[in-house]
């Protein structure tokens, strides 16, 4: 990397653009794609794209990162370059191909892809979080950005879909009490 673009930057780039795309392109579906959505489906269409810009392409950028970048970046963590971060690479690989596909799978496989893309996230931050305050490690890349936005990025998942699933739980409920409704789920 040059000195001008450091991890830490690109990093916060790729996360604040993706994070955006995934919450700006859903609302122009709404508002001006199709106009036969409407609000209640609102979160379902921001964790289809949560799915695919937090999820698949994040993680495919950390996967490219660590792949051919591994010896930096572990460098920026205050840590020392180990051939793990090539598997690390390809985990990271498989939960962006979670991402990717999640969309055209059903609810199940995206409660799956949430679920491990978070116990992922969430777990990544406490190993930094560990080594800043019980070692004391205050690198660029291990007490940063990355650590709050993964936690975000984590509770972000798990409320979009707990919003997901409040909202067809009111839909089954209004059809349950609408009798001349053929509709269900």
């Amino acid at each position: 990397m040059t000195d001008i673009l450091s991890f830490m930057t690109l990093n916060m780039i790729l996360s604040l653009l993706f994070f955006a795309l995934s919450i700006i392109i859903p609302f122009f579906v709404v508002l001006f794609a199709h106009p036969k959505y409407d609000l209640n489906e609102l979160p379902e269409l921001l964790i289809t794209y949560a799915l695919f810009f937090n999820v698949g392409c994040l993680f495919l950028a950390g996967c490219v990162g660590q792949f051919f970048y591994g010896a930096d970046i572990a460098a920026e963590i205050g840590w020392s370059w180990s051939p793990f971060q090539y598997e690390l690479a390809f985990s990271e690989l498989s939960i962006a191909i979670l991402g990717f596909v999640s969309p055209v799978f059903d609810k199940g496989f995206w409660l799956a892809t949430i679920i491990a893309t978070v116990v992922w996230l969430l777990g990544g931050s406490a190993v930094h979080l560990y080594y800043l305050f019980a070692e004391g490690n205050q690198a660029v890349l291990n007490a940063s950005f990355a650590i709050a936005w993964n936690i975000c990025i984590a509770f972000w998942l798990i409320g979009l879909y707990l919003a997901f699933k409040a909202v067809r739980t009111q839909n089954r409920w209004a059809l349950k009490k609408d009798p001349e409704s053929e509709t269900t789920f």
